[in-house]
């Protein structure tokens, strides 16, 4: 995975430059079935206020680099637009909540394939379960602080060199938070996990279906080849590491 082109695309990214209003006009771009349709400039003024203030909301996020225009149909008299890579970045940053469309919909771009799609496969975040969303939901905000955090020092290296090294630091930084996800994916659904997380629940009928959801969300893990490739070698090194750590007690 290529992490310098991640950082790269990020480096002139402001989060204080997207204002409340501009990250409603990207939920709308998110949310729509293709994207949101805003007439040509020509038909600017008939349009309502709301229109207008569409148009507005476009060109800036167009000027801000949050925003692109994509193929629509010819002669339409309208716009379509979508994410950047620095958009979605955005909307990963400043939403409380991430509408299940930016997942799914911007699943080939650079920013979701080096931070999800590495470690799951897209059916799996298609088909999860809240539980498991909320999981992936936290991971991800995780990542962007710590992303939001190194981008400074990147910027202002002082060399190529240097550079390198703290993209190289962000990168591993990146994929301990991954490993730690992974790790704690496999522990929660566990069977003996499934049942405590069920334990204060009073109404049988609300344990058996949480049961049988949370079972799903385990079957539907164990069917991710991804997850399933990751989760070994991160175990391999757990395991590498309690060996070392068992030996050394056991001679000192």
């Amino acid at each position: 995975m290529d992490y310098k082109l991640y950082v790269t695309q990020l480096l002139d990214y402001d989060p204080s430059s997207v204002s409340a209003d501009d990250m409603t006009y990207m939920v709308r771009v998110i949310n729509s079935g293709s994207s949101p349709k805003i007439r040509s400039y020509f038909r600017f003024r008939s349009q309502s206020a709301a229109s207008k203030y569409d148009q507005s909301a476009a060109h800036r996020l167009l000027e801000l680099g949050l925003i692109q225009i994509i193929e629509g149909k010819f002669l339409s008299g309208s716009t379509n637009y979508s994410l950047t890579e620095k958009g979605i970045f955005c909307a990963l940053s400043k939403l409380e909540e991430y509408p299940p469309a930016l997942l799914i919909k911007y699943f080939n771009s650079n920013v979701l394939e080096t931070l999800v799609y590495q470690f799951f496969e897209v059916q799996t975040i298609k088909r999860c379960t809240a539980s498991l969303y909320a999981e992936i939901t936290r991971y991800l905000k995780g990542c962007i602080t710590r992303t939001i955090s190194s981008l400074h020092g990147i910027k202002n290296s002082g060399s190529e060199e240097q550079m390198n090294d703290r993209i190289r630091e962000l990168e591993l930084d990146l994929i301990w938070s991954a490993k730690i996800l992974v790790l704690k994916l496999a522990m929660m659904y566990s069977e003996a996990n499934i049942l405590r997380s069920t334990s204060g629940i009073t109404k049988d009928n609300a344990k058996v279906a949480i049961y049988e959801l949370e079972n799903e969300t385990k079957s539907l893990l164990s069917k991710d080849s991804r997850f399933k490739s990751f989760l070994k070698i991160t175990y391999e090194e757990l395991v590498e590491g309690y060996d070392e750590i068992r030996k050394r007690s056991e001679n000192e």
